[in-house]
Protein backbone atom coordinates (compact mmCIF):
# COMPACT_ATOMS: atom_id res chain seq x y z
CA UNK A 1 0.00 0.00 0.00
CA UNK A 2 3.06 2.55 -0.24
CA UNK A 3 1.54 3.77 -3.55
CA UNK A 4 -1.46 3.87 -2.13
CA UNK A 5 0.03 6.18 0.68
CA UNK A 6 2.33 8.22 -1.48
CA UNK A 7 0.05 8.79 -4.31
CA UNK A 8 -2.28 10.49 -1.51
CA UNK A 9 -0.17 13.30 -1.21
CA UNK A 10 -1.48 14.44 -4.43
CA UNK A 11 -4.99 15.41 -2.82
CA UNK A 12 -4.27 18.42 -1.48
CA UNK A 13 -3.13 19.81 -5.26
CA UNK A 14 -6.16 18.32 -5.97
CA UNK A 15 -8.53 20.18 -4.24
CA UNK A 16 -6.68 23.70 -4.78
CA UNK A 17 -7.55 22.88 -8.53
CA UNK A 18 -10.83 22.12 -7.81
CA UNK A 19 -11.60 24.87 -6.03
CA UNK A 20 -10.11 27.09 -8.53
CA UNK A 21 -12.41 25.71 -11.54
CA UNK A 22 -15.44 24.30 -9.73
CA UNK A 23 -17.23 27.49 -9.18
CA UNK A 24 -17.09 28.34 -12.63
CA UNK A 25 -17.18 24.61 -14.53
CA UNK A 26 -19.45 22.59 -12.64
CA UNK A 27 -22.52 26.29 -12.39
CA UNK A 28 -21.65 26.29 -16.30
CA UNK A 29 -22.17 22.62 -16.43
CA UNK A 30 -25.04 22.70 -14.86
CA UNK A 31 -26.74 25.70 -16.69
CA UNK A 32 -25.84 24.22 -20.30
CA UNK A 33 -27.40 20.38 -19.85
CA UNK A 34 -30.60 21.58 -18.72
CA UNK A 35 -31.35 19.14 -16.42
CA UNK A 36 -34.91 19.64 -14.96
CA UNK A 37 -34.83 16.79 -12.23
CA UNK A 38 -31.87 19.41 -10.78
CA UNK A 39 -31.76 22.76 -12.12
CA UNK A 40 -35.95 22.57 -11.99
CA UNK A 41 -36.72 21.26 -8.38
CA UNK A 42 -36.23 23.79 -5.01
CA UNK A 43 -33.59 24.26 -2.68
CA UNK A 44 -35.18 21.95 -0.09
CA UNK A 45 -34.80 18.81 -2.68
CA UNK A 46 -31.31 19.73 -4.15
CA UNK A 47 -30.03 19.74 -0.48
CA UNK A 48 -31.44 15.83 0.74
CA UNK A 49 -30.18 14.51 -3.19
CA UNK A 50 -26.58 16.33 -2.13
CA UNK A 51 -26.54 14.94 1.25
CA UNK A 52 -27.62 11.52 -0.31
CA UNK A 53 -24.76 11.65 -2.79
CA UNK A 54 -22.15 12.90 0.32
CA UNK A 55 -23.12 10.19 2.36
CA UNK A 56 -22.99 7.74 -0.75
CA UNK A 57 -19.43 8.95 -2.17
CA UNK A 58 -18.09 8.70 1.59
CA UNK A 59 -18.41 5.45 1.94
CA UNK A 60 -17.95 4.59 -1.73
CA UNK A 61 -14.20 5.97 -1.29
CA UNK A 62 -13.69 3.36 1.49
CA UNK A 63 -14.93 0.72 -0.15
CA UNK A 64 -12.22 2.25 -3.03
CA UNK A 65 -9.93 1.73 -0.77
CA UNK A 66 -10.13 -1.62 0.04
CA UNK A 67 -10.10 -2.17 -3.95
CA UNK A 68 -7.50 -0.29 -4.79
CA UNK A 69 -5.74 -2.72 -2.27
CA UNK A 70 -6.39 -5.40 -4.04
CA UNK A 71 -5.68 -4.56 -7.29
CA UNK A 72 -2.27 -3.41 -6.09
CA UNK A 73 -2.16 -7.33 -4.51
CA UNK A 74 -3.25 -8.79 -7.65
CA UNK A 75 -2.06 -7.01 -10.47
CA UNK A 76 0.69 -5.19 -9.45
CA UNK A 77 1.84 -1.39 -9.13
CA UNK A 78 1.50 0.02 -12.81
CA UNK A 79 -1.90 -2.15 -13.60
CA UNK A 80 -3.34 -0.80 -10.61
CA UNK A 81 -1.94 2.93 -11.04
CA UNK A 82 -5.57 4.09 -12.86
CA UNK A 83 -7.21 3.38 -9.98
CA UNK A 84 -5.55 4.78 -7.13
CA UNK A 85 -5.35 7.90 -9.43
CA UNK A 86 -8.85 7.86 -10.00
CA UNK A 87 -9.19 7.28 -6.22
CA UNK A 88 -7.25 10.06 -5.07
CA UNK A 89 -9.50 12.32 -7.62
CA UNK A 90 -12.22 11.16 -5.73
CA UNK A 91 -10.93 11.43 -2.31
CA UNK A 92 -10.40 15.58 -3.90
CA UNK A 93 -13.45 15.90 -5.06
CA UNK A 94 -15.37 14.07 -1.27
CA UNK A 95 -13.10 16.75 0.69
CA UNK A 96 -14.32 19.66 -1.59
CA UNK A 97 -17.88 18.71 -1.50
CA UNK A 98 -17.31 18.36 2.69
CA UNK A 99 -16.10 21.72 2.59
CA UNK A 100 -18.80 23.56 0.14
CA UNK A 101 -21.22 21.67 2.59
CA UNK A 102 -19.55 23.18 5.63
CA UNK A 103 -20.02 26.80 3.91
CA UNK A 104 -23.64 26.06 4.37
CA UNK A 105 -23.91 24.62 7.38
CA UNK A 106 -21.99 27.72 8.81
CA UNK A 107 -23.50 30.54 10.60
CA UNK A 108 -22.53 32.81 7.94
CA UNK A 109 -25.45 33.96 6.07
CA UNK A 110 -25.53 32.64 2.15
CA UNK A 111 -27.85 34.10 -0.03
CA UNK A 112 -30.27 31.85 -1.97
CA UNK A 113 -27.74 32.22 -5.28
CA UNK A 114 -24.66 30.53 -2.99
CA UNK A 115 -26.92 27.57 -1.53
CA UNK A 116 -28.11 26.77 -5.10
CA UNK A 117 -24.90 26.53 -6.90
CA UNK A 118 -22.87 25.18 -3.66
CA UNK A 119 -25.48 22.82 -3.54
CA UNK A 120 -25.33 22.24 -7.28
CA UNK A 121 -21.68 21.74 -6.90
CA UNK A 122 -21.67 19.45 -4.35
CA UNK A 123 -24.14 17.26 -6.73
CA UNK A 124 -21.48 17.60 -9.59
CA UNK A 125 -18.42 17.10 -7.68
CA UNK A 126 -20.08 13.43 -6.14
CA UNK A 127 -21.59 12.51 -9.41
CA UNK A 128 -17.76 13.05 -10.94
CA UNK A 129 -16.17 10.89 -8.59
CA UNK A 130 -18.82 7.84 -8.62
CA UNK A 131 -18.84 7.87 -12.11
CA UNK A 132 -14.54 7.83 -11.98
CA UNK A 133 -14.71 5.30 -8.77
CA UNK A 134 -17.16 3.18 -11.22
CA UNK A 135 -15.52 3.15 -14.41
CA UNK A 136 -12.47 1.34 -12.51
CA UNK A 137 -14.38 -0.95 -10.53
CA UNK A 138 -15.84 -2.52 -13.47
CA UNK A 139 -12.74 -2.07 -15.04
CA UNK A 140 -11.19 -4.85 -12.27
CA UNK A 141 -13.94 -6.76 -11.88
CA UNK A 142 -14.00 -7.68 -15.19
CA UNK A 143 -9.96 -8.33 -15.60
CA UNK A 144 -10.63 -10.59 -12.30
CA UNK A 145 -12.84 -12.44 -14.63
CA UNK A 146 -10.82 -12.94 -17.11
CA UNK A 147 -7.32 -13.73 -14.78
CA UNK A 148 -5.99 -17.07 -14.73
CA UNK A 149 -4.23 -16.93 -11.39
CA UNK A 150 -6.99 -17.05 -9.11
CA UNK A 151 -4.69 -19.95 -7.20
CA UNK A 152 -1.91 -17.66 -6.65
CA UNK A 153 -4.15 -14.78 -5.42
CA UNK A 154 -6.19 -17.11 -2.86
CA UNK A 155 -2.75 -18.07 -1.62
CA UNK A 156 -1.79 -14.28 -0.98
CA UNK A 157 -5.00 -13.54 0.77
CA UNK A 158 -4.62 -16.14 2.76
CA UNK A 159 -1.02 -15.19 3.76
CA UNK A 160 -2.70 -11.87 5.13
CA UNK A 161 -4.80 -13.57 6.92
CA UNK A 162 -2.44 -15.69 8.96
CA UNK A 163 -0.11 -12.56 9.22
CA UNK A 164 -3.49 -10.35 11.04
CA UNK A 165 -4.14 -13.36 13.04
CA UNK A 166 -0.18 -13.15 14.34
CA UNK A 167 -1.76 -9.51 15.86
CA UNK A 168 -4.76 -10.92 17.74
CA UNK A 169 -3.05 -11.60 20.80
CA UNK A 170 -1.30 -8.71 21.13
CA UNK A 171 -4.75 -6.98 19.99
CA UNK A 172 -6.34 -8.40 23.33
CA UNK A 173 -3.46 -7.59 25.66
CA UNK A 174 -3.47 -4.50 24.51
CA UNK A 175 -7.21 -3.71 24.79
CA UNK A 176 -7.17 -5.31 28.44
CA UNK A 177 -4.37 -2.63 29.49
CA UNK A 178 -6.06 0.11 28.39
CA UNK A 179 -9.37 -0.82 29.75
CA UNK A 180 -7.33 -1.68 32.98
CA UNK A 181 -5.34 2.01 33.51
CA UNK A 182 -8.01 4.51 31.85
CA UNK A 183 -11.54 5.25 32.45
CA UNK A 184 -14.35 3.65 30.64
CA UNK A 185 -15.08 6.41 28.22
CA UNK A 186 -11.72 5.96 27.44
CA UNK A 187 -11.23 2.98 26.65
CA UNK A 188 -14.74 2.46 25.10
CA UNK A 189 -15.13 0.02 22.00
CA UNK A 190 -11.64 -0.97 22.00
CA UNK A 191 -12.14 -4.61 23.43
CA UNK A 192 -15.03 -4.79 20.02
CA UNK A 193 -13.05 -3.60 17.84
CA UNK A 194 -10.60 -6.76 18.30
CA UNK A 195 -13.71 -8.80 18.57
CA UNK A 196 -14.93 -7.26 15.30
CA UNK A 197 -11.19 -8.10 13.63
CA UNK A 198 -10.60 -11.88 14.84
CA UNK A 199 -14.95 -12.48 13.62
CA UNK A 200 -13.92 -10.82 10.05
CA UNK A 201 -10.49 -13.23 9.80
CA UNK A 202 -12.52 -16.22 10.72
CA UNK A 203 -15.24 -15.41 8.03
CA UNK A 204 -12.48 -14.73 5.62
CA UNK A 205 -11.13 -18.23 6.56
CA UNK A 206 -14.32 -19.71 5.81
CA UNK A 207 -14.47 -17.40 2.33
CA UNK A 208 -11.28 -18.72 0.75
CA UNK A 209 -11.99 -22.12 2.05
CA UNK A 210 -15.07 -22.27 -0.09
CA UNK A 211 -13.11 -20.50 -2.92
CA UNK A 212 -10.20 -23.11 -2.88
CA UNK A 213 -12.90 -26.02 -3.09
CA UNK A 214 -14.46 -24.71 -6.70
CA UNK A 215 -10.96 -23.00 -8.59
CA UNK A 216 -9.91 -24.08 -11.48
CA UNK A 217 -9.10 -22.00 -14.94
CA UNK A 218 -12.65 -22.61 -15.86
CA UNK A 219 -14.41 -21.69 -12.56
CA UNK A 220 -12.00 -18.30 -12.07
CA UNK A 221 -15.31 -16.25 -12.79
CA UNK A 222 -17.24 -17.76 -10.01
CA UNK A 223 -14.56 -17.44 -7.35
CA UNK A 224 -13.21 -13.94 -8.19
CA UNK A 225 -16.15 -12.21 -6.01
CA UNK A 226 -15.45 -14.98 -3.11
CA UNK A 227 -11.83 -13.48 -3.50
CA UNK A 228 -12.97 -9.89 -3.33
CA UNK A 229 -15.02 -10.67 -0.12
CA UNK A 230 -12.26 -12.42 1.63
CA UNK A 231 -9.43 -9.55 0.41
CA UNK A 232 -12.15 -6.57 1.77
CA UNK A 233 -12.61 -8.97 5.02
CA UNK A 234 -8.73 -8.79 6.11
CA UNK A 235 -8.32 -5.09 5.18
CA UNK A 236 -11.72 -4.66 7.30
CA UNK A 237 -9.51 -6.65 10.15
CA UNK A 238 -6.30 -4.98 9.81
CA UNK A 239 -8.21 -1.66 9.80
CA UNK A 240 -9.67 -2.50 13.31
CA UNK A 241 -6.28 -3.88 14.59
CA UNK A 242 -4.86 -0.56 13.59
CA UNK A 243 -6.98 0.84 15.42
CA UNK A 244 -7.10 -0.53 18.70
CA UNK A 245 -2.66 -0.01 18.40
CA UNK A 246 -3.49 3.82 17.37
CA UNK A 247 -6.18 4.21 20.09
CA UNK A 248 -3.83 2.96 22.64
CA UNK A 249 -1.27 5.57 21.18
CA UNK A 250 -3.41 8.39 21.28
CA UNK A 251 -3.84 7.60 24.97
CA UNK A 252 -0.28 7.28 25.74
CA UNK A 253 0.83 10.60 24.03
CA UNK A 254 -2.36 12.53 25.56
CA UNK A 255 -1.40 11.28 29.34
CA UNK A 256 2.57 12.34 28.44
CA UNK A 257 0.68 15.84 26.75
CA UNK A 258 -1.30 16.18 29.59
CA UNK A 259 1.48 16.28 32.34
CA UNK A 260 3.28 19.37 29.91
CA UNK A 261 0.44 20.73 29.49
CA UNK A 262 -0.24 20.95 33.48
CA UNK A 263 3.20 22.02 34.40
CA UNK A 264 2.98 25.26 31.56
CA UNK A 265 -0.67 26.10 33.16
CA UNK A 266 1.21 26.32 36.14
CA UNK A 267 3.27 28.95 35.18
CA UNK A 268 0.26 30.56 33.06
CA UNK A 269 -1.36 30.71 36.00
CA UNK A 270 1.39 32.69 38.08
CA UNK A 271 1.56 34.91 35.08
CA UNK A 272 -1.96 35.66 35.24
CA UNK A 273 -1.99 36.60 39.02
CA UNK A 274 1.10 38.97 38.64
CA UNK A 275 -1.07 40.82 35.49
CA UNK A 276 -3.86 41.15 37.91
CA UNK A 277 -2.76 44.21 39.98
CA UNK A 278 -1.51 45.46 36.63
CA UNK A 279 -5.12 45.38 34.41
CA UNK A 280 -6.26 48.39 33.32
CA UNK A 281 -9.80 48.14 34.76
CA UNK A 282 -11.64 46.44 37.43
CA UNK A 283 -13.87 44.23 34.77
CA UNK A 284 -10.22 42.69 32.71
CA UNK A 285 -8.72 41.93 36.60
CA UNK A 286 -11.92 39.95 37.56
CA UNK A 287 -11.56 38.19 34.02
CA UNK A 288 -8.10 37.55 34.70
CA UNK A 289 -9.03 35.84 38.27
CA UNK A 290 -12.03 34.02 36.93
CA UNK A 291 -10.39 32.52 34.36
CA UNK A 292 -7.35 31.28 36.78
CA UNK A 293 -9.92 29.69 38.94
CA UNK A 294 -11.55 27.89 35.59
CA UNK A 295 -8.05 26.58 35.19
CA UNK A 296 -7.48 25.56 38.87
CA UNK A 297 -10.92 23.74 39.26
CA UNK A 298 -9.58 21.22 36.23
CA UNK A 299 -8.78 18.08 38.34
CA UNK A 300 -7.32 14.76 37.10
CA UNK A 301 -10.10 12.32 36.21
CA UNK A 302 -10.37 9.01 38.25
CA UNK A 303 -9.90 6.58 36.71
CA UNK A 304 -7.72 8.26 33.99
CA UNK A 305 -9.29 10.04 31.37
CA UNK A 306 -6.32 12.35 29.79
CA UNK A 307 -8.03 13.01 26.32
CA UNK A 308 -11.03 14.64 28.05
CA UNK A 309 -8.35 16.32 30.34
CA UNK A 310 -6.57 17.54 28.10
CA UNK A 311 -9.52 18.56 25.94
CA UNK A 312 -11.01 20.10 30.12
CA UNK A 313 -7.75 21.92 30.52
CA UNK A 314 -7.44 23.54 27.31
CA UNK A 315 -10.53 25.24 26.92
CA UNK A 316 -10.09 26.84 30.71
CA UNK A 317 -6.33 28.06 29.48
CA UNK A 318 -7.83 29.70 26.10
CA UNK A 319 -10.25 31.26 28.47
CA UNK A 320 -7.00 32.95 30.26
CA UNK A 321 -5.49 32.69 27.17
CA UNK A 322 -8.25 35.65 25.92
CA UNK A 323 -8.08 37.04 29.69
CA UNK A 324 -4.27 38.21 29.29
CA UNK A 325 -4.98 38.79 25.54
CA UNK A 326 -4.48 42.81 26.81
CA UNK A 327 -1.54 42.22 28.42
CA UNK A 328 0.60 40.12 26.56
CA UNK A 329 2.87 41.39 24.03
CA UNK A 330 3.56 40.07 20.14
CA UNK A 331 6.43 37.56 21.72
CA UNK A 332 4.47 36.37 24.59
CA UNK A 333 1.42 35.24 22.59
CA UNK A 334 3.25 33.66 19.94
CA UNK A 335 4.87 31.55 23.09
CA UNK A 336 2.09 30.94 24.75
CA UNK A 337 0.51 29.78 21.36
CA UNK A 338 3.56 27.23 20.59
CA UNK A 339 3.25 25.84 23.84
CA UNK A 340 -1.31 25.47 23.79
CA UNK A 341 -1.10 24.23 20.41
CA UNK A 342 0.97 20.64 21.12
CA UNK A 343 -1.61 19.27 23.87
CA UNK A 344 -4.59 20.73 21.53
CA UNK A 345 -2.82 18.92 18.73
CA UNK A 346 -3.09 15.53 20.21
CA UNK A 347 -6.43 16.41 21.05
CA UNK A 348 -7.59 17.01 17.77
CA UNK A 349 -6.14 13.87 16.56
CA UNK A 350 -7.68 11.78 19.18
CA UNK A 351 -10.93 13.28 18.92
CA UNK A 352 -10.71 12.75 14.69
CA UNK A 353 -9.85 9.02 15.09
CA UNK A 354 -12.65 8.51 16.98
CA UNK A 355 -15.14 10.28 14.75
CA UNK A 356 -13.42 8.81 11.72
CA UNK A 357 -13.70 4.98 13.51
CA UNK A 358 -17.87 5.83 14.03
CA UNK A 359 -18.32 7.18 10.49
CA UNK A 360 -16.47 4.03 9.32
CA UNK A 361 -18.67 1.55 11.60
CA UNK A 362 -21.98 2.83 11.48
CA UNK A 363 -25.10 4.63 9.49
CA UNK A 364 -24.08 8.00 9.96
CA UNK A 365 -25.90 10.44 8.03
CA UNK A 366 -23.90 13.29 6.38
CA UNK A 367 -23.97 16.31 8.61
CA UNK A 368 -21.46 13.92 11.15
CA UNK A 369 -19.57 13.26 8.14
CA UNK A 370 -19.04 17.45 7.37
CA UNK A 371 -18.19 18.16 10.44
CA UNK A 372 -15.53 15.03 10.07
CA UNK A 373 -14.57 16.48 7.09
CA UNK A 374 -13.75 20.25 8.31
CA UNK A 375 -11.89 18.89 11.60
CA UNK A 376 -9.76 17.18 9.48
CA UNK A 377 -9.31 19.88 6.93
CA UNK A 378 -8.82 22.51 9.64
CA UNK A 379 -6.02 20.24 11.07
CA UNK A 380 -4.63 19.95 7.88
CA UNK A 381 -4.80 23.68 8.19
CA UNK A 382 -2.74 23.78 11.86
CA UNK A 383 -0.24 21.64 10.68
CA UNK A 384 1.09 23.95 7.23
CA UNK A 385 0.80 27.13 9.43
CA UNK A 386 3.92 28.91 10.15
CA UNK A 387 2.08 31.56 12.28
CA UNK A 388 2.15 29.66 15.86
CA UNK A 389 -1.30 32.10 16.83
CA UNK A 390 -2.63 31.03 13.48
CA UNK A 391 -2.23 27.36 13.94
CA UNK A 392 -3.43 27.24 17.40
CA UNK A 393 -6.58 29.15 16.75
CA UNK A 394 -6.83 26.71 13.41
CA UNK A 395 -6.34 23.51 15.86
CA UNK A 396 -9.09 24.36 18.28
CA UNK A 397 -11.73 24.56 15.56
CA UNK A 398 -10.75 20.96 14.67
CA UNK A 399 -11.21 19.85 18.26
CA UNK A 400 -14.82 21.87 17.85
CA UNK A 401 -15.87 20.28 14.79
CA UNK A 402 -14.11 16.89 15.51
CA UNK A 403 -16.14 17.15 18.91
CA UNK A 404 -19.52 17.87 16.84
CA UNK A 405 -18.96 15.06 14.62
CA UNK A 406 -18.75 12.85 17.54
CA UNK A 407 -22.32 14.05 19.06
CA UNK A 408 -23.92 13.72 15.68
CA UNK A 409 -22.67 10.44 15.09
CA UNK A 410 -23.68 9.13 18.43
CA UNK A 411 -27.02 10.18 18.29
CA UNK A 412 -27.73 11.59 15.37
CA UNK A 413 -29.95 8.96 12.41
CA UNK A 414 -29.24 8.41 8.94
CA UNK A 415 -31.29 11.34 7.55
Amino acid sequence: MDLLAGASLAVGTLVVLVVALGIVGFVVLFRRRGDRSVTGGGLAELNRTAGTLLVRLDDDVRDAEAEVGFALAQFGTESAQPFVAALNRARADLAEAFRLRQALDDAIPDTPREQREWTLQIIALCERAERELGEQERTFRRRRSEEGSAASTLEGIRRSIREQQSRLGGAHALADEVHTRYATRAAAGIRQLVDRADSLLRDAEHTTDAAAATISQSRVTAVAPDLAEAARQVRDAAERLDAVERRAAELAEARAALEERRASAAADVDEARAEVDRAPEPESARAILEAIDAVLAVAPSDPADPVDDLERLGDALARLDLALAASRNEADRRAHARAAYEGTLVSARSQISVARELVANGRVGVDARTRLAEAERQLVIAQAETDPVEALDAIRRAVTHARDADALARYNTMG
